[in-house]
C-alpha cells in the first residue's frame, strides 16, 4: 500500500456519512495488500486523526475489512496482530468512546488474533470500558466462538468481572458456557462465581416481569424496549444454560422463576435447565414445548442431549414438524417479522433436486398467518433447501411457480446475474432494445425495462408492462416472453420475484 493509497483512505475515513455507501469500496481493497508494518501506519494515522460519530460507517467498514483481513475462520489461513499494533487498537478504542459503534469490530480484532497479549488487551478493555449494547457486545466475542486455538485461562475467570455490565454479561456466560460445553476449560468458570449468578438470574427474572406487566417502565420508544426485553432474555438464557452446567441445585429455585416468564425462549432453556437436575416439571414443560414451531428445534436438540426423544411426540419429529420450526423461527427474528406466525399450514411438500443440492432434497411450502389486531396477513414460505419469505404476495401462485421462485432466489452461479437496467453499457443497450422489439412483436405496450441479465449464456430482459389493458410484469429472452400480471394490490409480484420465477422455473426443469 503506497502512501497516496494510504491518504486516500483516510480521507475515505474522514468524509464519514457524507460519502454515499458502497458494499465493496475500492479502498478497503489496498489493506488487503499492506504490510504489516503499513497497517500498523495507517492505524496509527487515524490515531492521531480527529474524529466524530460521523465518521463511525467509513470507520466500520475499515475495521470490519481488517477483521476479515485476519481470516478467523480459517485454521490454515488465520493471521495474527504484530504486537506493536495491540496498543494501538486500545487507545483506538478508547479515543472513539461508548458512542461508536465502530469500535466493537476493533474488540473483533483482538478476539480474531487471539495470542496472549491481544486477549489480556481484551479482557481489559471488556472490563473497563464494555461495547455499548448486547449486538455489539455478540460482534465483538463472535472469533472467539469461531475458532479454539488459545488459552482460555487467559479469559477466565478475570472476565467474569464484566459480569457487572449487562450489556456484556449475556456474552462473557455464553463464552463461558461453549468453552466449558468444549472441554476448553474445566470446571466452569461460573463455579467460583454462583454466589453471583443465581441472583443474577433472580433479579433479570424480576425485571422481565416487570416488563411484562408494564414496558414502558423501563424505556420510551418501542425500539428501545424491545431491544431491553432482547438484551435481558439473552442473559436469563445464558445464566439457565450456566447454572445447569454448573450442577448446583441452589439453583432450582430461580430457575423455577424463569420458567414462569411467557417469552418461550427462556421458557425452554429454563425448562431444559430444571430437566438436567431431574425435576419432572421442567421434562413436562420442555416436552410441551415440542407443538410450539419457534421453539420446537431447541426442544428436539434438548430432548436429544437428556435422552427424552422418546417421550416426545411423533408428529412433533417428523421432517415436516422441523421444517415448520424452521420457517417459524426464521419468521420470528428480529429482522424478518420479528414474531412468530398466529398459524402456520403446509401447502405442499416434495422431495425434488434443487440448486446447490447433490441429492434430491425434501422441500416445503407453509402458508403462515399472522392474526393482526387490525387485519390478517398471510404469505407463504419455504423450508428444507433453505428458509425464506418474500414480500411479494404467492398465495395464489401454483406450488411449481413457488418452488421456482425460491430456487431462483437462491441459486448462485457465475453464469447466473442481473444488472439495473438503468446503467448498463452501450453494448448490453443494444441487446435491451432488441427484446423491447420482441415483446412489442408480442403486443407489449408502455415497457419499461427494469432488469437486464444473463442465464446461462441467454439474455434476459425484466420489464414492466401493459398487455390487453391489464399491467404487470414481463421477463423476456430468446425463447419469448413471460407474464406476470398484477393480482395482489398492495404486495403485487415486482421485477426481482418475476425474474427469480423466471430462472427458478428453468433450472428445476432442468435438475428435476
Amino acid at each position: 500500500m503506497s502512501d497516496l493509497q494510504m491518504q486516500t483512505l483516510v480521507e475515505y475515513v474522514l468524509e464519514g456519512e457524507s460519502r454515499p455507501r458502497n458494499s465493496n469500496p475500492a479502498e478497503l481493497q489496498w489493506l488487503g495488500e499492506a504490510t504489516d508494518a503499513q497497517f500498523e501506519e495507517f492505524l496509527q494515522t487515524l490515531l492521531e486523526t480527529d474524529l466524530t460519530v460521523e465518521n463511525d460507517p467509513p470507520l466500520g467498514d475499515v475495521f470490519r475489512y481488517l477483521v476479515y483481513r485476519l481470516r478467523p475462520w480459517d485454521e490454515s489461513n488465520r493471521r495474527r496482530l504484530p504486537v506493536t499494533t495491540v496498543p494501538i487498537i486500545g487507545a483506538m478504542y478508547r479515543k472513539l468512546g461508548e458512542s461508536s459503534a465502530a469500535r466493537c469490530h476493533l474488540l473483533q480484532l483482538l478476539a480474531a488474533s487471539a495470542i496472549p497479549y491481544e486477549l489480556t488487551e481484551f479482557v481489559n478493555l471488556v472490563i473497563e470500558d464494555p461495547p455499548r449494547d448486547g449486538p455489539s457486545a455478540m460482534l465483538a466475542f463472535g472469533p472467539l466462538f469461531q475458532h479454539t486455538s488459545y488459552d482460555s485461562t487467559i479469559l477466565f475467570p478475570k472476565l467474569l468481572d464484566a459480569l457487572e455490565h449487562q450489556v456484556i454479561a449475556a456474552s462473557v456466560i455464553d463464552l463461558a458456557n461453549f468453552l466449558f460445553r468444549h472441554g476448553l476449560i474445566d470446571p466452569h468458570p461460573g463455579v467460583a462465581r454462583k454466589e453471583q449468578l443465581i441472583p443474577l438470574l433472580g433479579a433479570v427474572v424480576q425485571r422481565l416481569s416487570r416488563m411484562e406487566e408494564d414496558p414502558t417502565e423501563f424505556a420510551e420508544t418501542a425500539d428501545e424496549i424491545a431491544q431491553q426485553i432482547e438484551d435481558a432474555i439473552a442473559l436469563a438464557v445464558a445464566l439457565c444454560d450456566a447454572l445447569a452446567l454448573i450442577g448446583d441445585r441452589e439453583a432450582v429455585g430461580k430457575l423455577y422463576q424463569a420458567l414462569e416468564v411467557r417469552h418461550r425462549r427462556l421458557h425452554t432453556e429454563a425448562a431444559a435447565a430444571l430437566a438436567r437436575f431431574g425435576e419432572d416439571a421442567g421434562k413436562a414443560a420442555l416436552l410441551a414445548l415440542a407443538s410450539e414451531p419457534v421453539a420446537r428445534l431447541r426442544v428436539l436438540a434438548f430432548a436429544e442431549e437428556l435422552d427424552l426423544v422418546d417421550q416426545l411426540e411423533e408428529e412433533f419429529t417428523t421432517s415436516t414438524a422441523r421444517g415448520e420450526a424452521e420457517l417459524a423461527l426464521w419468521l420470528a427474528q428480529p429482522s424478518q417479522m420479528g414474531i412468530p406466525p398466529t398459524q402456520l399450514e403446509v401447502i405442499d411438500m416434495r422431495t425434488q433436486y434443487w440448486p446447490g443440492y447433490d441429492e434430491p432434497i425434501e422441500s416445503f411450502l407453509f402458508r403462515f398467518t399472522y392474526q393482526l389486531p387490525d387485519a390478517e396477513y398471510s404469505n407463504v414460505g419455504i423450508a428444507g433447501p433453505l428458509t425464506h419469505a418474500f414480500g411479494a404476495d404467492l398465495l395464489d401462485l401454483p406450488p411449481d411457480d413457488i418452488y421456482a421462485a425460491f430456487a431462483g432466489w437462491h441459486v448462485e452461479h457465475e453464469d447466473i446475474f442481473e444488472m439495473d437496467a438503468a446503467a448498463l453499457t452501450e453494448s448490453q443497450r443494444v441487446e435491451v432494445t432488441r427484446l423491447e422489439r420482441t415483446l412489442r412483436d408480442h403486443d407489449y405496450d408502455a415497457v419499461q425495462p427494469t432488469i437486464f441479465g444473463m442465464f446461462l449464456g441467454d439474455k434476459v430482459l425484466v420489464a414492466r408492462a401493459v398487455r390487453e389493458g391489464h399491467t404487470g410484469i414481463v421477463v423476456v429472452d430468446d425463447h419469448g416472453p413471460v407474464w406476470f400480471p398484477a393480482r395482489h394490490p398492495s404486495r403485487p409480484i415486482a421485477s426481482h420475484e418475476a425474474h427469480c420465477i423466471y430462472k427458478g422455473r428453468r433450472l428445476l426443469r432442468t435438475f428435476n
